[in-house]
């Protein structure tokens, strides 16, 4: 459609105007949402444990355009297919993803990005995952404030997450020190960098003394993990970090594609006494998982852009 309408327009105009950059434009990265727009998304997610692969999930989702009492557009979320490839076998799990009811997310500076009642345990990933991802390129993580290439935002606040489902995860938390780099920018699309570390102040309440006791080295315990174990619990403990690249369309601040890098050096407490004493043992465990976002091609079914 450019190469059509650029054609179509004498060239005497491209003579007469001022060359203008991209930052002089002043491109705004914000959402803008259209009214009935209907989206599909693949994620696909490599899991990897001490250094051995254990799983491929990919998982799809469809995002619809609607707007709540207060005229806030969101995306209502829908997972309609997931298939689990591990070593010894495939699995499709779509057939279990009513469970998961459609839930709603926001990046408009008035909307909200919570996690849904997890209902489903097996799903908590894909959720909180797909969360992530938006909470990656959302107005507070200073997406608004990028403008021109290298421009960063740091967070002046740690992040602090619970990824708990009540079922299989007991508790779970994490706390974060957030950067957004704006890496490339042009007229179709920009890149954005989200760095996700340890922050150099501590801001959660661990479960357990000796869980705050550093394992990466110096650099503080930022994660901490209950897992049930069969009337006993597992406690996961250490280092996590995880970086995100996002490209997102200029035209409407659309999330066209992503990758996720997520590291975990942890400490594992086996088989410990629901009060996280008497524990069976204690060993080293590393999690390290790489996660693509794709956004797949789908017809608009209305372009009316919403405020």
């Amino acid at each position: 459609m450019y190469l059509v309408l650029k054609r179509l327009i004498p060239p005497v105009l491209f003579i007469a105007l001022p060359s203008m950059s991209i930052a002089q434009q002043n491109i705004q990265l914000s959402r803008k949402y259209r009214k009935n727009e209907i989206s599909r998304y693949r994620m696909t997610t490599n899991v990897v444990h001490n250094g051995k692969w254990q799983s491929t999930i990919v998982a799809i989702c469809e995002l619809r355009t609607v707007t709540d009492s207060a005229n806030i557009p969101y995306e209502e979320v829908k997972w309609i297919s997931k298939k689990v490839y591990t070593a010894k076998d495939s699995t499709d799990k779509s057939s279990q993803l009513d469970r998961t009811l459609p839930y709603r997310i926001s990046l408009h500076p008035n909307g909200k990005l919570e996690i849904p009642p997890i209902r489903d345990a097996e799903m908590t990933g894909e959720i909180t995952d797909f969360n992530t991802f938006f909470v990656a390129i959302s107005p507070k993580l200073g997406i608004g404030s990028l403008q021109k290439r290298g421009d960063k935002f740091i967070k002046p606040d740690n992040v602090q997450g619970n990824f708990a489902n009540g079922k299989d995860i007991l508790k779970g938390e994490d706390c974060l020190a957030v950067t957004s780099t704006l890496l490339v920018i042009d007229k179709n699309k920009a890149v954005i960098q989200t760095d996700f570390q340890p922050p150099s102040v501590n801001c959660l309440n661990y479960y357990s003394k000796d869980m705050g006791l550093p394992v990466a080295g110096d650099t503080i315990n930022n994660f901490q993990m209950v897992r049930a174990a069969s009337g006993k619990v597992n406690l996961f403990y250490g280092k996590e970090y995880f970086l995100i690249n996002s490209t997102v369309s200029t035209k409407d601040g659309k999330l066209q594609q992503a990758s996720m890098t997520n590291a975990l050096r942890l400490n594992l407490k086996l088989n410990c006494s629901p009060d996280y004493t008497d524990c069976q043992n204690t060993f080293p465990f590393s999690i390290y998982r790489t996660i693509s976002l794709e956004l797949l091609p789908m017809e608009n079914r209305e372009d009316v852009t919403l405020e």
